[in-house]
């Protein structure tokens, strides 16, 4: 029998060489015959279903878990996605441990393959930017301490420069917004800096160009389907886009689109149709541009501007749009200075300049302090609620109109002004990069 060792890790596909093969261990002959292989996977609790795909002779086959595989003597390609395991909140993710060279199976022998899973540090938790007051700028809580109201110490107490908007790419690593003009601007936190408190470093940094020459800096974050960032920038007025190419590595380089002439643009977020979505504070509206017009910079106006109102009997425009954030329904949340509203995709359709009344409207008490939003796995919704607070509304709460208090609160000795909020993995319903299975 033959024992495959992992070698090395490219993008998401795992790379095995069988290890005291008999010859050249580079050669790997194609026969008429089969051979064997056995999959073991480790690492992963219970019984959590583990999908593999062996790429070679004979096309394409899938196993979940461990299993035998009688194959077609050749070489294969052997392909591992992240696993996340259930939660009601926010799942733990797993991936392979790192790994170059394909699965050599011989003719009428044997190969065994062993499969180790680890848990990605930065998952299975709610992490939150946190102001003045607390011990660290960043903090992150597992999900486990989140599951009814107290004052649970964070589980990761972060000493970094990011005090603002936050992002995970797919990997896990957290992109962040600097938040004094002593810190880059937008900088990358690794996954593996993530499972344990104190000071963190960056490992890349984005700095220069329209990102620095005034403050508010950068503002807000979000990813598109195809790994790009989106960056608002407060004190120009501008939406900026860096391609997956240009985060590989720390520099300054030239955005490859830029939205100009915005009016205090916040607060970012995208539709399953790759619409992008902006708050303008400034303006006191919410915008949307379609995919189709993100390809090049522009200074052309959205293709749908909405002004939302509040209900009668006092008729007034809802102002100061911050965080957004879709539900698996397709609707975008938005919270407009502490109300929270509701858009439904009929809301969001059209073009042009609209004015409407948003069916729900949320109020939270007049100490509430909300800026980013994000949603869990239970379709629960998390925000700054006040100082050293924040909270949840469950989704049965998400339906109505009124002022209400979140089901649950954390009051953590740790949080001082927490803001913005981001979890990893995404759950798989939602239009998020980061987003799992």
């Amino acid at each position: 029998m033959h024992r495959l060792k992992v070698l090395g890790l490219l993008g998401s596909t795992l790379f095995f060489a069988a290890c005291g093969s008999e010859g050249n261990g580079d050669e790997c002959p194609e026969t008429g015959g089969t051979g064997t292989l056995q999959v073991n996977v480790t690492g992963l609790p219970g019984s959590t279903p583990a999908r593999q795909s062996l790429s070679g002779r004979g096309g394409t086959r899938t196993i979940d878990g461990s299993g035998s595989l009688e194959l077609p003597a050749g070489s294969y390609t052997f392909t591992q996605e992240p696993v996340a395991v259930s939660h009601p909140l926010v799942r733990t993710a797993y991936r392979p441990e790192p790994a170059p060279s394909p699965v050599c199976v011989r003719e009428a022998k044997s190969a065994e393959l062993t499969v180790a899973f680890a848990p990605i540090p930065s998952s299975g938790k709610l992490w939150t930017s946190n102001g003045s007051g607390g011990s660290a700028p960043l903090l992150g809580f597992a999900a486990d301490v989140l599951d009814t109201s107290g004052s649970p110490a964070a589980t990761v107490a972060a000493t970094t420069g990011g005090s603002e908007g936050s992002a995970f790419d797919r990997e896990g690593n957290l992109w962040v917004v600097g938040g004094t003009t002593a810190d880059s601007p937008v900088l990358r936190l690794p996954a593996s800096a993530l499972g344990s408190s104190g000071r963190k470093t960056a490992d890349i940094t984005l700095t220069g160009g329209p990102l620095e020459g005034g403050f508010p800096r950068a503002r807000a974050l979000a990813f598109d389907a195809n790994g790009n960032l989106w960056v608002s920038v407060g004190f120009n007025d501008k939406i900026v886009r860096y391609t997956r190419d240009q985060l590989a590595t720390s520099g300054s380089p030239t955005p490859a689109v830029e939205l100009r002439g915005l009016d205090g643009p916040l607060g970012l977020a995208f539709d399953s149709a790759g619409n992008l979505w902006v708050a303008f504070s400034g303006a006191d509206r919410v915008a949307r541009y379609d995919a189709s017009r993100l390809g090049a910079s522009s200074t052309a106006s959205p293709d749908l501007v909405i002004e939302a109102k509040t209900p009668p009997p006092v008729i007034g425009t809802l102002s100061s749009p911050l965080g957004l954030a879709f539900d698996a329904s397709g609707n975008l949340w938005v919270n407009f200075n502490g109300t929270i509203t509701r858009l439904t995709p009929a809301d969001q359709a059209g073009s042009g300049s609209v004015t409407l009344t948003p069916e729900v409207q949320i109020g939270l008490s007049v100490t509430a302090l909300p800026e980013g939003l994000v949603f869990d796995e239970s379709g629960g919704l998390w925000f700054a609620h006040s100082a050293g607070r924040f909270g949840r509304l469950g989704s049965s709460q998400l339906t109505s109109s009124g002022s209400k208090t979140p089901e649950i609160v954390i009051s953590s000795p740790d949080a001082g002004y927490t803001g913005w909020f981001a979890a990893y993995p995404a759950p798989a319903n939602l239009p998020l990069y980061h987003r799992l299975p």
